[in-house]
């Protein structure tokens, strides 16, 4: 058994506490199709967390040298996670995302694919870039739901794609506002971004009819993120950016919950999902503090 140093150097390098938005990603993609089964919700919901995980560990691979520096307290530069274990797992946890997904159908096999490509192309060359950078997150965003939709059977047109749209729209405009963390920003820039992310997080009020437990826990989300962020905007943007790019990764979970409240007629997916919130910012705070 890894002693428990070693466990939470783990936990830290998958962002255990943000595989929850990756699995919201999915139930919500599964709900959207009007019908909903626990079991093939949570395959494909584990498919996303596996891909989302091995992405991020990836990612940190990938930015082992430059975090020896910027970064030296991250698993992988303060030698608690060795790089090449960390490349392996990686690896793995992509592999077990096609695979799962692959047990679905043949078209949530071929969606995680594209997932994994996107990972891989963002943590080896697009993250250097800024637009296209935040282009691949929210394309992997977007691809998340669209697994959880091609599990539940949906088909793709238009009207179903609005969704999974909104999704990588927002994520576009969160990782946008992450590239902001490290070196020149604006409280401009800061501004306009964090305005748009809200508007973007309130667009289902607008293009559908969402019912009442579906509109409170978005318009909340989105009420928060915007005070959250526009202080950090004018008070100090290079102390509280982190934390606004922090809620707004975790807005998803909202964002999806709502979703799912204002299209199935139970109401326990989408509440499942906005109880996904309580462990996610619990780990947070678990593993900053540690």
């Amino acid at each position: 058994m890894p002693p428990p140093n070693r466990l939470l150097a783990l936990a830290r390098l998958v962002r255990v506490q943000n595989v929850f938005t990756a699995a919201a990603d999915a139930f919500a993609g599964y709900g959207w199709t009007g019908t909903w089964d626990w079991k093939g919700a949570c395959v494909a919901a584990a498919a996303s967390a596996c891909l989302y995980s091995g992405g991020l560990v990836l990612n940190d691979v990938c930015d082992a040298d430059r975090d020896r520096t910027l970064h030296p307290n991250r698993p992988i530069p303060s030698g608690a996670i060795p790089r090449a274990v960390a490349f392996g797992l990686g690896a793995a946890l992509l592999a077990a995302g096609i695979l799962i997904a692959a047990c679905i159908d043949s078209r949530a096999a071929a969606i995680a694919g594209q997932i994994a490509l996107v990972a891989v192309a963002y943590d080896a060359f697009l993250k250097r870039w800024r637009i296209p950078g935040a282009l691949a997150m929210g394309t992997a965003r977007g691809l998340n739901f669209a697994l959880g939709m091609a599990a539940g059977g949906s088909l793709f047109h238009a009207r179903t794609l609005i969704a999974p749209a909104g999704n990588a729209v927002f994520i576009f405009l969160i990782t946008l506002l992450s590239t902001f963390e490290e070196g020149h920003r604006t409280r401009r820039a800061v501004a306009s971004l964090v305005v748009l992310s809200a508007a973007v997080l309130l667009a289902p009020l607008a293009w559908t009819r969402l019912p009442l437990r579906a509109a409170i826990p978005l318009s909340a989300a989105a009420a928060i993120l915007l005070a959250i962020g526009l202080r950090a905007a004018q008070k100090d943007p290079e102390r509280f950016l982190p934390v606004v790019v922090r809620t707004g990764v975790r807005s998803l979970i909202p964002l999806n919950a709502a979703l799912l409240l204002g299209t199935l007629p139970d109401p326990a997916p989408g509440l499942v999902v906005l109880a996904f919130l309580i462990p996610t910012w619990g780990l947070g705070a678990f593993l900053a503090g540690s």
